[in-house]
């Protein structure tokens, strides 16, 4: 069988034999001396159940795998615009098994949602949807790494508890309570186990949340007017019924509603500042008024500190007109202090001729 040589990390050189995929995956962005590395990650996932059914549906999706070029903090991407799926190759093999099933699950949620204009979604909708999207793919990469331990591969579990303790603990604390079964019932308290995990939360906030918005505001002050419309609602049995689909059906066992409040609903109390200030600003630069987005959204004590910085209302861009407008108001206004200032030098010397 021949051998080619692949890259594991930036100093490790590994040897991967010359295999076909287990799936037909879409290589062809992939260049030909990455491929041996990324048929070998796609081949021991596709050993788990869970992992192989992800990928299937990441190919019936007609997604094309490659990897990430130039420096980058992700571990992996899914683009549902371009179709693409790309791992970090400066990540070991063990870790990007689990990112590899991660990424697919999107992809297969991007091909079940509704709705994926995010600039129109209102606040409620943004958190219950998007965080659920990211409960359901590590709910399946911590499944299908458990099930590929179980074949002996224990190199991705480990490396999924190293990188996420917070929903391994969750993991683990499900597998007890499962007797070990796999399924949907582990999957279903994986999913909730995903949301003790304080300080992700607080990033997910700033990155899908406090960032856009500021964005907006940057926007409006530039003259782009608004892209953020809080009119879209997606209820959370839809998001339920959207995320967490399998080909075996729905795998949630809880009743949905419970993404409407709580430790599943809540953001930081610096979040809830951000989006106040936020709409506060909004209204007085555009004079809409959305701040009722915000209603009945629970709050949490501070876990971490922030990453974006404090809101601010950007200095609004002047247009062309407005700017020739003022430069003819200065014009008027220097005109007229220069005859009044001529009037007054005038006013002067008759006072002293009349003297």
């Amino acid at each position: 069988m021949a051998i080619k040589e692949g890259f594991q990390g930036s100093k490790k050189t590994v040897v991967y034999p010359e295999e076909k995929p287990a799936v037909d995956v879409d290589l062809s962005t992939c260049p030909k001396k990455d491929r041996p590395r990324m048929i070998s990650i796609i081949n021991r996932l596709a050993k788990s159940k869970l992992g192989l059914e992800t990928l299937q549906i990441a190919v019936d999706n007609g997604y094309h795998f490659n990897f990430i070029k130039g420096a980058t903090r992700a571990f992996g991407f899914a683009d549902p615009t371009n179709k693409r799926i790309a791992l970090n190759p400066n990540v070991t093999d063990e870790k990007l098994i689990g990112t590899l099933c991660h990424e697919c699950r999107h992809a297969g949620q991007f091909s079940r949602a509704s709705d994926l204009s995010e600039e129109k979604w209102d606040v409620k909708t943004n958190l219950v949807y998007m965080r659920a999207m990211e409960a359901d793919a590590q709910a399946y990469a911590a499944s299908a790494c458990e099930e590929l331990f179980r074949m002996g591969d224990e190199g991705p579990k480990k490396e999924f508890y190293r990188f996420y303790p917070e929903i391994a603990k969750g993991f683990t604390n499900a597998l007890i309570k499962n007797d070990g079964k796999m399924g949907h019932a582990l999957l279903t308290d994986t999913f909730k186990a995903w949301y003790d995990q304080l300080g992700t939360k607080s990033v997910y906030e700033e990155n899908y949340l406090l960032t856009p918005m500021q964005q907006e505001l940057r926007d409006i002050a530039n003259g782009k007017g608004t892209t953020m419309t809080f009119e879209t609602s997606i209820s959370a049995q839809k998001t339920i019924a959207e995320i967490a689909w399998t080909k075996d059906g729905n795998y949630f066992k809880d009743d949905p509603e419970i993404l409407n409040g709580g430790q599943y609903l809540n953001v930081s109390e610096f979040t809830m500042e951000q989006m106040k200030k936020f709409f506060e600003f909004r209204k007085e630069m555009t004079g809409i008024d959305d701040s009722k987005a915000l209603e009945g959204i629970p709050t949490r004590p501070n876990t971490i500190e922030p990453r974006v910085p404090a809101m601010k209302k950007p200095p609004v861009k002047k247009s062309k007109a407005d700017k020739i407008k003022k430069i003819n108001h200065n014009k008027e206004a220097v005109k007229k202090q220069t005859l009044a200032a001529k009037f007054v030098k005038a006013q002067k010397l008759m006072a002293k001729q009349e003297r």
